[in-house]
């Protein structure tokens, strides 16, 4: 690395943080990591698909690309990140409140969204929804610490009534209030971090997003709501090393019977307790980046020493804990065989019998993807296309307290198992405060059938389900009821100034074979979205 991009990165961060330590995470849904993919894939500056980042790690990146031939669009970008990260205000009396010391700094700011969505089909559900959020932020520093907090109220109302969770067009959520046609939910996370020139530590409340893929990745995605996580990362030169303990949500019906009685009156009951214990080696290349990671959900108890350890292996750990826990593993590697264009893979195993690869336990899963930048020299335009393919029986186990979900949402591939989903998507910017895509999807899933006397024939698609003692000891990929979903889907964002957004979009779907009120058959729906959103990150 040239001397004088080593000042400049060093000089920013004096401007940063003048004390060396740690800064809070980017959030998954921010918009700089788009941008940041684009320049990973042309060889820029080399991105982790350990994320999310921290905001450090972002400022470094972007100054590092801030002397490459780009766009105006991306050049302009890259300069409005940069002044975020930096604290400065994007546009005068914008509704911010920042102090700044040599010792510390702290920023408060607003977080609204304003959505409207209008759903119309043959079959589907039609209804008008309106979905407000309402809540801030505030982030910081205290010399080697960083800190972030995220708080906000919600309520969706809709011209149909909402019965029960899956009813909530807002996803992912944690404990709704359902109220007839209103919905009222609120979501919280937040981070201490501290850090040296080799490790950082932090503790908190936030979700994970582990591996090259897009629309979701197999063993950790950022689909689920947040959850509770202790965290250790190491670096050194091309190795990357992350650890995580992390407390999970059990789903409403596994109540711990031991522990319900009646106080002041009033039933109370409480969940069984989920844990998740994960960690991810990744070593990077000048055009290659490899994944290795593992994973193990387990409950109905405490923290389990041998998982917390930074130096376990969990295959050996689980074994040696009686084989009762779920154990999954799996890989990544991305290639950059040419500036602009980038291609990967991930692979996945839940549970593992050695030397009988077509044992039923060894349930595998599968996605390939790429990523071309300025396509046939259409500047400013990104092409991605994804594969996926879920085995029967993945994320599954034997004891429900088990399966690899966070409340009701999957940890890692939200198709989930007996599935398979086709992406395309295409997006072009216009200028830095305008960007279109539009996004092809078809996904089909095998759905466990149901008898006409309401018992359930197990093909494992459904990750709540387990293979159960009556159930064959074989499986089919794509085996039960198979539901097609197609969509199409035109997004339009507008960004007149950092953080403020408004966007509008079209999603046409159509399914066969699906569940409708009729019963089975086919439909048609359309929907449409205007979002408003301020700081909603």
């Amino acid at each position: 690395m040239p001397l004088h991009l080593l000042t400049r990165i060093a000089l920013f961060f004096c401007a940063v943080s003048p004390a060396l330590g740690a800064s809070p995470d980017l959030p998954l849904n921010h918009p700089a990591y788009p941008l940041l993919d684009r320049m990973d894939a042309r060889g820029w500056v080399a991105v982790s698909d350990t994320r999310p980042l921290t905001r450090m790690q972002v400022a470094r990146l972007l100054s590092a690309v801030s002397h490459q031939p780009m766009s105006a669009a991306e050049r302009g970008l890259v300069k409005r990140y940069l002044a975020e990260l930096a604290g400065h205000a994007a546009f005068a009396r914008e509704p911010r409140w920042a102090w700044r010391d040599s010792v510390a700094a702290i920023i408060l700011e607003p977080l609204l969204r304003q959505r409207i969505i209008v759903r119309r089909g043959d079959g589907f559900v039609t209804e008008t929804a309106s979905q407000t959020y309402l809540g801030g932020t505030v982030r910081g520093r205290l010399h080697t610490l960083g800190f972030y907090a995220r708080h906000c109220e919600a309520r969706e109302w809709s011209t149909q009534p909402r019965l029960t969770r899956e009813d909530v067009l807002a996803q992912p959520i944690e404990d709704a209030q359902l109220k007839g046609n209103k919905a009222d939910f609120r979501e919280s996370a937040f981070q201490l971090a501290w850090a040296n020139s080799w490790v950082r530590l932090d503790a908190g409340k936030g979700s994970l997003n582990w591996g090259p893929g897009r629309t979701g990745n197999l063993l950790l995605s950022n689909r689920t709501p947040s959850y509770g996580l202790l965290r250790l990362h190491a670096s050194y030169r091309r190795l990357h090393y992350t650890h995580v303990a992390a407390s999970l949500r059990a789903r409403e019906g596994l109540i711990d019977t031991a522990r319900r009685w009646i106080d002041n009156g009033h039933v109370r009951i409480f969940l069984r307790p989920k844990r998740l214990a994960a960690h991810r080696l990744e070593i990077a290349f000048s055009k290659l980046r490899i994944g290795l990671h593992e994973a193990v959900v387990y409950g109905d108890r405490g923290f389990e020493p041998l998982y917390v350890l930074p130096v376990t292996v969990f295959a050996g750990a689980q074994n040696h804990l009686g084989n009762r826990d779920n154990l999954v593993i799996g890989g990544d590697i991305s290639l950059r065989p040419r500036p602009g264009l980038e291609l990967y893979g991930a692979w996945f195993l839940d549970d593992m019998v050695k030397f009988d690869p077509s044992a039923f336990a060894n349930q595998f899963a599968l996605q390939l993807g790429a990523f071309w930048v300025d396509p046939l020299g259409l500047r400013d335009t990104d092409v991605r296309a994804e594969y996926a393919r879920v085995e029967p029986y993945v994320y599954a186990h034997n004891f429900d307290i088990n399966t690899f979900e966070h409340r009701d949402a999957l940890l890692g591939y939200p198709t989930g198992p007996n599935a398979d989903r086709w992406f395309g998507q295409v997006t072009h910017r216009f200028s830095p405060s305008l960007q279109a895509s539009l996004a092809f999807e078809r996904e089909r899933q095998g759905e466990n059938p149901v008898n006409p006397d309401g018992t359930v024939v197990n093909v494992g698609g459904n990750a709540q389900l387990g293979r159960r003692l009556e159930d064959a000891q074989t499986r089919a990929f794509m085996s039960g009821d198979v539901e097609t979903r197609t969509k199409i889907d035109v997004r339009i964002e507008y960004a007149p100034v950092r953080h403020w957004i408004l966007q509008v979009g079209y999603t046409r779907q159509a399914g066969k074979n699906i569940i409708l009120p009729s019963g089975r058959g086919n439909a048609v729906g359309h929907e449409w979205v205007a979002t408003v959103d301020v700081n909603f990150y």
